[in-house]
């Protein structure tokens, strides 16, 4: 069984990032519509680092496998605050739990991932929130990890995010179970639906506190 979760908005107050010759980047999905600041490097996920011939994506990959981690970031399983992450990797560990990104794709939960703020949502400001014309490399960890045909895998998550869910998962062989709220959602064919009852702010958090106590069809 393997669980991917989207992600969220609120972040571990402890959640790190890369710097710039002294200010840290803050990753957001259109640095042209924030407002001035001095105190951060703004930029994209893929964009390319000042002065190096590297994007930061590339630079978080080698990040990753050097095995140091002097900037702090966190894994992908612990970066968001909200319970429901901790739970899930309590009750099935990190190998079986991936985080879908909005900013860096679909993510290995013990990947490290900077702090980040961007977001499908459409209520969000203009310069965190990614539309459907933006191009990210986004990874897509799920694709190359060993899921097998018996096994399944369960999305939990907003309906804006099944776009991306599908275009990073079109290549796994296993089931995939999607559980969802809103009537009107986009399907794939090569996924199977189960409605949640709750609706409402966040209803996926809910989905999944009934997933781990077994009260939800699987």
């Amino acid at each position: 069984m393997k669980i991917v979760i989207q992600c969220s908005s609120t972040k571990d107050d402890l959640a790190g990032t890369f710097a710039v010759n002294g200010p840290r980047v803050k990753f957001i999905a259109h640095p042209e519509l924030h407002p001035p600041i001095d105190t951060h490097v703004l930029s994209r996920p893929d964009d390319q680092i000042p002065v190096l011939s590297t994007t930061w994506r590339e630079h978080l990959v080698a990040y990753n496998a050097n095995g140091n981690n002097p900037d702090g970031l966190l894994e992908a399983g612990a970066l968001y605050s909200p319970p429901a992450y901790r739970a899930l990797r309590r009750s099935v560990g990190y190998e079986n739990l991936y985080i879908l990104s909005a900013g860096w794709g679909l993510i290995r939960s013990d990947f490290l991932l900077p702090d980040y703020d961007i977001t499908f949502s459409s209520q969000a400001e203009g310069w965190k929130r990614r539309t459907k014309r933006d191009a990210f490399r986004d990874f897509a960890h799920l694709t190359s990890a060993a899921v097998g045909r018996d096994e399944t895998v369960y999305f939990f998550g907003g309906k804006q995010y099944l776009p991306l869910y599908y275009e990073l998962t079109r290549n796994v062989v296993a089931r995939k179970v999607i559980y969802f709220a809103s009537s009107r959602i986009t399907r794939d064919d090569t996924c199977e639906y189960i409605q949640y009852g709750g609706t409402g702010t966040n209803w996926h958090y809910r989905c999944v506190s009934d997933f781990l106590a077994g009260t939800i069809a699987k």
